[in-house]
């Protein structure tokens, strides 16, 4: 084909990959990729693109013959992957044919795991030989620059705020991007009709975080006290309504941890009234529960909010610089209990903690009234991949970034805890996946929403846990 067209009549492949969950734990409820889509929305709802083609490729199974193909009929300009630790083999290997069969194709690098320090692992280096450019924090502003460059050339990328530039010498970072503000001006994938129907809604309220755990990617994040509109969220909650989904899944890191988004999340269900048609799933910090959380969750009824436990040994949480509050803790878990479905969430193969200090913990959630899930500790990027300490030893494997060892845990340990809690999980009636165990309830008063699968269902999968 002849070079690039023109900005205004770009042809745009944003790809993804999208499995199924680990296990199959929901059945036949769908859950669709939200990330990509959101930088899909932002492309389509740019004027000054208004003469692009935007095509998303979202495959389900990893096929990189098929994958390239379909990319390469499309004859694009630019392509635009979203990565996660368990798509990242198969999307890079991608992008490493198109650049062979296509050297003049400008392509790009967005999502969860595209950070630098990722793309400087083995498997993934060296990145120059396939990318363009690395964009390593919210994308729906930075991939209009992108498409609206008037050519690929080195020096056009220099250009663009908020990009990370391989090269053989190292990383090239652009000029830093200021924090999308006001959130509102973020355009909908649900408004615009790009989601499909009967799929499980995704909703943010916020972005980022207050806490700045070691273990998590959340903690890296800046302009947590951002929040959409009561306005903006009460017209996702209409379009979810209208796209027939089942479930809604907030994405935020909890649901409590920014007390003006949770205010206008309540005052725009108030004025909606979807969550109380579909199930509602979240995470929940439990130290700061206050009556108004307890409240919305009854107002809503059916909700499953997971609880982001980790480990019960204080000492092991200062070290990753979470912060603890043990005499609240069993006290708020009780009483959400009371109110709705919860799930303790617990790290195994944590640096400082032991066998014997994980187990300890294991025992103590099992004995609340909560489903209890088991994760294998991932070095995610913008969490132990780049904040993890020296004297910690981490080692692990750079493809599944599964926790191999570390300070606390021998290899020996690690196999032997990974089969005692699969078999545990198994003899209580719970599910195995390849990196994470989960529990029933164990007390008679066990509650039925089905539990959201963090395995698949969050595009922006922050702990450190396998997809």
């Amino acid at each position: 084909m002849s070079g690039p067209h023109s900005p205004a009549r770009r042809r745009i492949a944003l790809v993804c990959l999208t499995p199924r969950p680990d296990a199959d734990e929901l059945g036949t409820l769908r859950l669709p990729s939200f990330g990509i889509r959101r930088i899909h929305a932002a492309l389509t709802s740019d004027p000054d693109l208004a003469g692009a083609r935007v095509a998303l490729i979202d495959r389900r199974a990893d096929d990189v013959e098929g994958t390239v193909a379909e990319i390469l009929a499309l004859e694009p300009d630019l392509v635009g992957f979203s990565i996660y630790v368990w798509s990242a083999p198969s999307l890079v290997e991608v992008a490493r044919r198109l650049r062979r069969e296509r050297p003049s194709l400008a392509i790009v690098f967005g999502g969860p795991s595209a950070r630098t320090a990722f793309f400087d692992l083995e498997p993934y280096a060296p990145a120059h030989a396939y990318l363009d450019a690395v964009v390593e924090g919210d994308g729906e502003e930075i991939i209009r620059d992108i498409a609206g460059l008037p050519d690929f050339g080195r020096a056009a990328w220099e250009g663009v705020r908020g990009l990370a530039l391989p090269g053989a010498d190292g990383w090239l970072r652009t000029a830093r991007r200021p924090q999308i503000a006001p959130l509102d001006r973020i355009a909908s994938p649900y408004a615009q009709g790009l989601m499909p129907r009967g799929g499980v809604a995704y909703l943010e309220t916020f972005r980022g975080c207050p806490l700045s755990c070691r273990f998590c990617e959340w903690g890296s994040k800046e302009n947590a006290k951002a929040a959409f509109s009561a306005e903006y969220i009460a017209r996702e909650l209409d379009a979810f309504r209208a796209h027939e989904a089942p479930a809604v899944f907030l994405l935020d890191a909890g649901l409590n941890l920014n007390i003006g988004a949770f205010r206008n999340l309540r005052l725009a269900n108030q004025r909606s009234g979807f969550l109380r048609e579909s199930l509602f799933w979240a995470e929940i910090y439990p130290s700061i529960v206050r009556d108004e959380h307890l409240a919305f969750i009854e107002e809503i009824g059916t909700a499953y909010l997971g609880v982001g436990m980790q480990s019960m040994d204080p000492a092991v949480l200062r070290l990753h610089d979470r912060p603890s509050d043990s005499p609240r803790f069993e006290a708020a878990v009780r009483a959400l209990a009371r109110v709705t479905n919860i799930e303790l969430q617990i790290i195994a193969v944590l640096p400082g903690d032991t066998p014997a200090g994980f187990r300890r913990t294991l025992d103590y959630a099992l004995s609340l009234p909560a489903t209890v899930r088991v994760y294998h500790c991932l070095v995610l990027p913008d969490a132990l991949l780049t904040r993890s300490r020296p004297e910690w030893d981490v080692r692990f494997d750079p493809v599944t970034m599964a926790m191999r060892s570390c300070a606390g845990w021998s290899e020996e340990a690690v196999a032997e805890v990974r089969a005692e809690v699969r078999a545990r999980a198994l003899a209580a009636g719970g599910k195995a996946g390849a990196y994470w165990w989960s529990f029933p309830r164990r007390d008679a008063a066990r509650r039925t929403a089905p539990p959201p699968s963090p395995d698949e269902a969050r595009p922006s999968w922050r702990r450190a846990r396998t997809p």
